[in-house]
């Protein structure tokens, strides 16, 4: 699936579900929404801990610098250039 589809799928998932939530409140009250939203919010921490976990737990590697990147380590009071036709002029006047 593409990004964009991704994108705007999570997007219709995200309308839905707030205007499911807008109902429920209407229908149950403060009160009631307030005690679900409570038992709702604590899955949802659980499945965030379970998920990062799951991440550290997995171990790829982070992804090393990609084509054009720099990595500086250390103090840097240069310009860079990376080659892709970046235009780098340092003088001591401003441009024209």
């Amino acid at each position: 699936m593409s990004r964009r589809a991704l994108v705007w799928s999570g997007s219709a998932v995200a309308v839905v579900a707030l205007a499911g939530l807008v109902v429920y409140v209407a229908r149950a009250g403060l009160d009631e929404a307030d005690k679900l939203a409570g038992v709702i919010g604590a899955f949802v921490g659980l499945a965030g801990l379970g998920v990062s976990v799951y991440g550290m737990i997995r171990g790829d590697p982070p992804a090393g610098p990609g084509p054009g990147s720099v990595v500086v380590k250390g103090d840097n009071s240069g310009v860079i250039a990376t080659g892709d036709a970046a235009d780098v002029r340092m003088t001591t006047e401003p441009d024209p």
